[in-house]
């Protein structure tokens, strides 16, 4: 039987789609594991498990005692400390030695892996007692060398691995090649466990051997008197257990070994979601791009003559391991010869695909908003299928004051939760890495919104529990409180007039409808329609917009 509705008549249903979150703390555990703020590692993660445990890591120089665990560091050592929900320590391990570590992440049995960089000898803790020894590449005092480590949830060490770059035999003896200190490296930026498989982003220049996989380095020739390593990127993935089977699913760099043009990658991060890897780089001039397999290049503006540059975006989504979707996003050249334009964090929540960074001059995912100063914070949510962009924000501080040259903005952490991104970063003066500022915005539906002034070095979400792991520059102190988080409603907004027929919705006139669900994801859209029909959604809430009104609706069957 079909039922005549008139939407205006069901004011009741009349809202947009903005959810707002509330927090409510549940502990905070604090830590001086350092003598001076200079030794803490300000991008330092926390990660949340399936079961509300809480991971802290960073940086020690000083005997530290987590718990029952006593920790005493070689040189500047890190840390791995397990919380449980209600904020006891349960057990922490170290890396002794020259180490940091930039990415945690869990899997579905609370298992827990980091990541990052070391040199020299590090020994890798284990709550059995069974550490282990690890070295960097020898004869490098500097960082250079990345790990990976996996433990199980009672903080037993399963296994760790290092990786490495070298530089190839006709690069060395060319006598052309004088690298400076800390060159080849290969560095681990982040990491996610997805299906059984453990996926690493990274860094590197030179050659770099990943199972039957190589990644090749690239080199700029200087007027044929010098050659200078050129960095690239990529994305390797192997078995969670054992870390081991490395292959390569996606790497990014200059189209040649030997180039005249410093031209190439920029910044490259992923995500994964039930077994599709999303992954977006930056780059300019000739770009080579080899992605499960399939080689493709791209072009970006570059002119050398005159500094002006491209700074091209390349979005790309990998099902199966084998279907390869891309698309490009053109930018505007300009001559400011600063990279600021970061893909900081991707997350996938619902249909939707959040990206956040920084930029400068014109945001490539919406070129209607420029950056103020140097370099802006952002967020962009996109349809995770089409990568049409659905809205954006941008922090619009002016962080130099006008001074454009000496100060900028830096990212440190996204997470999403119903649809709001917690977007965190910080100011800081150039020379000496002075931080001038903390940044700290909750997004929502392109609305910016200022938050705390804690210095939050990394953030995780992971149900309900929300972890911010932030440091006290002043006293070298770190802390690790946890939050509950509950999407608390929606807000109110002008109703969109329409004439309902079942589950199919009817309009005076044309218009271009988007539906979403309630956690603000885009699930259909129809452009200069005087219809659109929910009838094939499932049973729930959704909102219908055309961008200026919304309502409310609930998907029935009649």
């Amino acid at each position: 039987m079909k039922r005549f509705l008139l939407i205006a008549a069901c004011s009741l249903f009349a809202a947009g789609m903005q959810a707002q979150t509330t927090e409510t703390k549940n502990w905070e555990t604090k830590l001086t594991g350092v003598a001076s703020h200079d030794n803490l590692y300000k991008n330092a993660p926390t990660a949340v498990d399936n079961a509300g445990n809480t991971y802290m890591t960073g940086q020690f120089d000083q005997a530290i005692a987590i718990g029952d665990a006593f920790l005493e560091p070689v040189a500047n050592s890190a840390y791995l400390a397990k919380y449980d929900a209600n904020g006891k320590s349960l057990w922490a391990v170290s890396l002794a030695g020259a180490a940091t570590i930039s990415c945690i992440t869990t899997d579905d049995k609370n298992n827990v892996y980091i990541a990052g960089t070391l040199a020299d000898k590090v020994i890798v803790g284990s709550t059995d007692g069974q550490n282990k020894d690890i070295n960097g590449k020898e004869g490098e005092v500097n960082k250079v060398t990345s790990f990976i480590a996996a433990y199980n949830a009672e903080g037993v060490l399963q296994t760790v691995k290092t990786i490495y770059a070298e530089t190839p035999a006709s690069i060395m003896e060319s006598g052309l090649y004088f690298p400076d200190a800390g060159y080849p490296y290969f560095r681990i930026q982040h990491i996610e466990v997805d299906g059984g498989k453990l996926y690493a982003s990274a860094i590197h220049t030179g050659d770099v051997a990943l199972g039957d996989s190589k990644w090749g380095g690239a080199y700029l020739n200087v007027f044929d008197f010098m050659y200078q390593d050129i960095p690239c990127a990529g994305i390797i993935s192997m078995n969670a257990t054992g870390l081991n089977g490395e292959t390569s699913v996606a790497h990014v760099g200059a189209v040649d070994q030997i180039s005249n043009e410093q031209m190439g990658y920029e910044s490259l991060n992923f995500t994964v979601d039930n077994g599709t890897v999303y992954l977006c780089f930056v780059g300019n001039g000739n770009i080579k791009s080899e992605v499960a397999g399939q080689s493709e290049t791209f072009s970006f503006s570059y002119d050398g003559s005159t500094s002006s540059i491209e700074h091209g975006y390349v979005l790309t989504s990998v099902k199966n391991g084998t279907e390869v979707n891309t698309k490009v996003l053109h930018a505007t050249p300009h001559t400011n010869l600063s990279s600021f334009d970061i893909i900081g964090g991707m997350k996938v929540e619902g249909g939707v695909l959040y990206i956040a960074g920084t930029f400068q001059q014109q945001l490539v995912f919406d070129p209607s908003k420029t950056a103020t100063d140097a370099c802006d914070l952002y967020a962009t949510a996109l349809n995770k299928e089409t990568m049409d962009v659905i809205w954006t924000s941008v922090s619009g501080v002016g962080e130099g004051e006008g001074d454009s040259m000496h100060f900028y903005e830096v990212f440190n952490a996204m997470e999403v939760n119903n649809g709001e991104v917690f977007l965190y970063g910080y100011a800081e003066e150039g020379a000496g890495h002075k931080l001038t500022q903390t940044l700290n915005f909750t997004c929502s539906n392109g609305q910016m919104t200022k938050g705390s002034d804690l210095f939050v070095t990394g953030a995780a979400i992971n149900g309900t529990t929300k972890a911010v792991l932030s440091a006290n520059l002043e006293n070298a102190e770190t802390s690790l409180a946890t939050y509950k988080v509950v999407a608390s409603g929606i807000q109110s907004t002008t109703a969109l007039g329409a004439h309902r027929v079942g589950n199919t919705f009817y309009f005076a006139e044309p218009n271009d409808i988007a539906v979403y669900n309630m956690q603000g994801c885009m699930v259909k859209r129809a452009d200069n329609a005087t219809s659109i029909s929910i009838d094939d959604l499932n049973r729930g809430v959704y909102i219908l917009s055309n961008g200026k009104d919304k309502m409310k609706a609930l998907k029935a069957n009649f």
